[in-house]
């Protein structure tokens, strides 16, 4: 067993997709260490891994600590342990034998990168999985697609904005550098917040188009909810990127505010009434996460291997 790569599973309610999940890692030509960290299932996961996957190392929360945060448990658990490469697996994916392989090879080959990623297919392989299509657009990910139809030699890794945290390899050096997830996201987001502090480490972030996994979901049309809206907002705030400060963001809101009343916009009005008073209320530890993810070794981390 490779003793330097790991590869971490959050699950929750999983039963749908662990086994396959977990077998695609183990089948791996690339062997790895396993961790689950699970956010308190209660369809049978965790008693399902216990049986049948033994050689994974299981640890369960007594609440559901949402993705990031379950995340850096595991992150934590791999830097002790020793891990020099980190795989993030969703529950509901797969990987191919050589997926790992070609990943690891090409972070080794190429450290200035922060995150890689495989291409993702379909929960039946049979074509590109719908959302990362928009992460490989002609804005995102230059000459990606021009190189497919024009059949030349791929690129060994082919630079993105964005791609999301489904199937990532992270190094030691991405975690000395940016740390774990900002914990101030629950689910969804944390990824785009990840990736916009990686572009201010200076680290690139990649897809390696012969590294092939699979993402079994259901893509659906994704409205606006009071939740995206908050992440929007909170994912332009926490970018260490730009000028958005605190102030500066309740200034920016209250403005909505005053606009959604006198255009008698209701839902705008609740939406940024509700952000404003989040925010307001968070002034402190928002401030502290800022700081914190641009300045501290291992952000949001607990472990300080070196």
């Amino acid at each position: 067993m490779n003793n330097k790569i790991f590869v971490i599973v959050v699950t929750f309610n999983g039963m749908r997709w662990i086994e396959d999940c977990l077998n695609s890692i183990l089948n791996s030509a690339v062997s790895s260490n396993v961790i689950v960290i699970d956010n308190c299932s209660t369809d049978g996961t965790i008693e399902f891994i216990k049986l049948n996957f033994k050689s994974v190392l299981l640890v369960q929360q007594n609440k559901n600590l949402g993705f990031g945060a379950a995340n850096n448990i595991g992150l934590n658990i791999a830097l002790e342990k020793g891990g020099e490469y980190f795989v993030l697996l969703n529950q509901d994916a797969y990987l191919k034998e050589n997926t790992i392989g070609l990943l690891v090879e090409q972070m080794k080959a190429n450290p200035e990168y922060g995150v890689l990623s495989p291409v993702h297919l379909n929960g039946q392989g049979n074509r590109m999985d719908l959302l990362f299509q928009t992460y490989v657009t002609v804005n995102n990910c230059k000459d990606f697609y021009s190189d497919l139809f024009l059949k030349k030699d791929l690129k060994n890794i082919y630079d993105v904005s964005f791609v999301n945290a489904a199937i990532w390899l992270l190094s030691k050096t991405t975690l000395q550098n940016v740390g774990g997830f900002n914990p101030y996201f629950f689910h969804y987001a944390e990824d785009n917040d990840y990736i916009n502090r990686c572009q201010f480490k200076k680290l690139k972030v990649g897809i390696v188009p012969k590294s092939v996994a699979l993402h079994d979901r259901n893509v659906s049309e994704r409205k606006l909810t009071l939740k995206t809206f908050d992440n929007i907002n909170d994912v332009k705030l926490l970018n260490p990127n730009n000028s958005w400060t605190v102030n500066k963001m309740l200034k920016f809101i209250l403005k909505k505010i005053l606009l959604s009343i006198l255009l008698f916009n209701k839902r705008d009005f609740t939406y940024n009434f509700s952000y404003f008073s989040k925010t307001l209320k968070n002034y402190k530890i928002v401030k502290k996460l800022q700081r914190e993810s641009m300045y501290k070794e291992y952000s949001f981390l607990t472990s300080s291997q070196s």
